[in-house]
Formats: C-alpha cells, structure tokens, sequence
C-alpha cells in the first residue's frame, strides 16, 4: 500500500534586518509573535503550503505583489502577516524568504504601514 503524501513545506528564510526594521513601528506584541512564528517555522522545517496565499498582483491600496505569497500570523487569521518571496534554494526546488512582517490592516486611527505596503516599498524602491 502506497502511504498519501504529506503537503509539502517550503524551507523559509529570514532577512533579520528588514525584520527588525519592521518590529520598531509595531506594537510590543509584534516581538513576541514573530519570535514564536521564527520558533514555529524551524520546528516544521520550513512553512506548509496550506498556509500560503497568492498575493494580490494590485492591490486596492495600490501595492504590486505580484508573484509573492503571503502567510497570517498567528495562523489561520492573525492580526500579522508576513509576505515571502520565491528563491533558490541549494538542494529543493525553491525556497521562500521573509521580505516584511507586520500588520494585515490598519488598526483605526494608525497611519503604521501594512506588511503589503511594507513589502511593496521593498520590491519597487
């Protein structure tokens, strides 16, 4: 009998200066959760698929992410995301790196950027 397959895991890396950019405009609660996001994903080897989105090639605010994919933070619908971006990798097809973490949506009242916005910033100067 052939056993099913498990889905596969993408290995993640981290830009741990784009990060720790990104943590000096979010909450306290931002540190934490990212820690344990970092801690999940090197427990599980990288990040299962079922927890990849496509991101929006346009974005209703005007962010250009097209080809990148994105993950909630904590899963299924934290208040954070993170968005990744396809790389090589030495010995898998592909990898995918963190290039900004942060906030989904703006909080009432906060003028704090989205990690889309983030992100975008990033890819297009």
């Amino acid at each position: 009998m052939i056993e099913p397959r498990s889905e596969p895991v993408f290995p993640v890396g981290f830009d741990d200066d784009a990060l720790e950019a990104d943590l000096t405009y979010l909450p306290a609660s931002a540190e934490e959760t990212l820690r344990l996001f970092h801690k999940e994903v090197r427990r599980l080897e990288g990040i299962p698929k079922s927890r990849l989105m496509a991101c929006q090639a346009e974005g209703r605010d005007g962010t250009r992410l097209g080809g990148c994919v994105k993950t909630y933070i904590p899963w299924p619908n934290g208040r954070f995301g993170a968005v990744f971006l396809a790389v090589t990798h030495p010995n898998r097809p592909l990898a995918l790196r963190v290039i900004a973490f942060g906030i989904r949506h703006h909080p009432p009242g906060s003028m704090a950027q989205t990690v889309y916005e983030v992100a975008d910033r990033r890819l297009h100067g």
